[in-house]
């Protein structure tokens, strides 16, 4: 039994690094089946939201031998072997090898090799990254998927000084996964936003910013100092251009205020270790003060991914609120100066896409959106149309969610106090001399317009109407 449930888990841990759908489907099922007993439930949507971590492995094989028997196991197994074949895990050993992960050390005998059964077969899960000594050679590569098509030089000295770049685009991007006090739950799924996000900015085929312009502050480099040093260094270096900041993680009222939580905030000095609406407000001005145009994207007060009880307020230290009204609207008080957040202030945001359970879910669809996935065809992706995007396919997913016993309510938040401009946040990948659409370019508009009237006067089902009607046509479009 214990060998099966190794086996299990490292099959299942390997297929949801490698983003496999059918594993994000098995998770799903297993949560269903476990939701009698909240812990298992719970420890099992930790270990999605970080299937690397060894762990989080050992912690999933201990509950699988206590809710599955070998027949369930064994049937489950052979569904993820035969949904689609282990590449990354098989070596061929011209002799013994010494496989090394996780602190673990395995040989294997010459031949073809598979590590995830070497180790099960031993007791052992490993950790990325595995490592062979000897004289082990890598299985040949996976066929590659073509890449995409070069993009057009960009021609709008607006958008791009060489053609090439996101010339005048600089960001901070922030995402706490990990707190030091324990009183804070960890989110893993909020780090890999971050990190997958800044890596997607730099790419030149894609968001296309200069590296040295994309400053990424995840987990412990996520002090409450480094990011307040931060914002103030986006404001010297940002003149001119546009200031793209985006925080993922904890935030919590206040003391009557609302204040985001860096990796070392201490749950019980919350005023003092937190960074505070007043001095959030006040750094973020001093960026709008230097750069031309300004967007803020909050993903903040997550659920779903990391068990009901985590995010209760009658289960935590924290009442997992989402940024008020004050807190957002002082961020976006002129011209050119735009606030995304992930969901609305009575909502709770997904900690796991079900589509793609490494993120969460407004992080999974905010890092489709900027690959390829925003309507339109212009050479720069505008605040409109991204906002769009993520409008149409985050409610979807995150109703995907069972949280309280009901399906997850998530809705993106748009809010801007002068809609003037669709600000350039991005190139667009694969840019081939189009452009947006007078139709694309209405809609999006109109979609953000209801969206600050539904913001600013609730609820009205005529406006929501509307505005559903409008993502259909811009999803077709």
């Amino acid at each position: 039994m214990p060998t099966l449930a190794h086996q299990f888990v490292a099959r299942l841990a390997d297929d949801l690094a490698r983003n496999q759908a059918h594993a994000a489907q098995m998770v799903t099922a297993l949560e269903q089946r476990f939701a009698h007993d909240r812990l298992a439930a719970a420890t099992l949507l930790l270990f999605a939201s970080d299937p690397a971590s060894g762990d989080l492995q050992g912690r999933l094989v201990q509950v699988v031998q206590q809710q599955l028997t070998a027949t369930e196991l064994q049937a489950l197994l052979t569904t993820l072997q035969a949904a689609t074949p282990l590449v990354r895990s098989r070596i061929t050993a011209a002799d013994d090898a010494l496989i090394q992960g996780s602190g673990h050390r395995v040989i294997a005998p010459p031949g073809a090799v598979d590590l995830a059964t070497s180790a099960g077969q031993r007791g052992r899960i490993l950790d990325s990254p595995i490592t062979v000594v000897g004289a082990g050679l890598p299985a040949p590569p996976a066929p590659s998927v073509p890449p995409a098509a070069p993009r057009t030089p960009i021609a709008d000295p607006t958008l791009s000084a060489d053609g090439i770049h996101f010339s005048f685009g600089h960001a901070l991007i922030i995402g706490v996964g990990q707190y030091r006090d324990p009183g804070i739950p960890n989110v893993a799924t909020t780090a890999n936003d971050a990190r997958a996000l800044g890596n997607l900015l730099r790419d030149p085929q894609l968001a296309a910013y200069p590296d040295a312009q994309v400053r990424v502050l995840v987990d412990a480099k996520a002090t409450r100092t480094n990011i307040l040093d931060a914002l103030s260094e986006l404001a010297q270096r940002a003149v001119g251009g546009t200031a793209l900041i985006f925080f993922a993680g904890h935030g919590e009222a206040v003391d009557g205020s609302y204040a985001l939580l860096p990796s070392d905030a201490d749950v019980n000095r919350l005023a003092a270790t937190g960074i505070d609406a007043a001095l959030f407000h006040q750094l973020v001005a001093k960026v709008r003060s230097q750069a031309k145009r300004l967007v803020v994207l909050l993903n903040c007060c997550h659920a779903g991914g990391v068990g009901d009880a985590v995010l209760d307020a009658s289960g935590s230290l924290l009442s997992g609120s989402a940024p008020p009204a004050e807190f957002y609207r002082p961020l976006a008080v002129g011209s050119g100066q735009v606030v995304i957040s992930s969901s609305r202030p009575a909502q709770k945001s997904g900690a796991r896409s079900q589509q793609n359970p490494q993120h969460t879910t407004f992080g999974a669809h905010l890092l489709a959106a900027l690959r390829g996935g925003v309507p339109g065809d212009g050479p720069a992706v505008g605040v409109f149309e991204l906002f769009a995007a993520i409008c149409a396919s985050v409610p979807a997913d995150a109703r995907q969610v069972t949280y309280l016993g009901a399906p997850l309510q998530q809705e993106p938040l748009f809010y801007a106090s002068q809609l003037d401009e669709n600000l350039a946040v991005a190139l667009r990948p694969g840019w081939q001399g189009g452009t947006l659409s007078g139709d694309v370019q209405h809609q999006a508009r109109r979609l953000v317009e209801l969206e600050l009237q539904i913001e600013r006067t609730g609820a009205d089902p005529a406006l929501r109407g509307e505005r559903d009607a409008l993502l259909r046509a811009l999803t077709e479009s």
